[in-house]
């Protein structure tokens, strides 16, 4: 099976490789000015969420993550979080850079889809932290 699974793998990439148009041209037309732009946005969301979500932790003990997927990662620490969460936002950009790229009309036309649904998801979450922050007394 592992032999099967490595042959398909291979002619996938073969495949893949075979049809490509000149990789730096490709790559000039992926990533250019907004593509980095969202790409920023997204890190920076879920950096602010991120934070946001250990800060309350912090002072509030009842307070737990909601999001199941998320939950283990918070519970092992800041560093493991925030390393799952870019990892995590590398590959929503790599997809979003293939689409980008793609010869498909559709896929070059919502490549940016992905990445600003999660960053309204990373923006409300990190909204909803704060508002649950420490009420100062007047």
């Amino acid at each position: 099976m592992r032999k099967l699974s490595v042959a398909v793998l291979f002619v996938l990439v073969w495949s893949t490789a075979s049809f490509a148009q000149s990789v730096e041209t490709q790559a000039k037309r992926t990533t250019d000015k907004k593509f980095w732009l969202v790409a920023a946005g997204l890190n920076t969301a879920m950096l602010l969420d991120t934070k946001s979500t250990f800060d309350v932790s912090r002072w509030c003990r009842t307070c737990e993550e909601a999001n199941p997927f998320v939950r283990p990662f918070v519970e092992r620490g800041p560093a493991l979080t925030f390393s799952a969460g870019l990892a995590f936002d590398a590959g929503v950009m790599a997809i979003a850079a293939k689409m980008k790229g793609s010869e498909r009309a559709w896929a070059r036309r919502t490549w940016w889809v992905m990445p600003a649904a999660l960053m309204t998801g990373h923006t409300i979450a990190w909204r909803h932290n704060v508002n649950l922050g420490p009420r100062k007394e007047p």
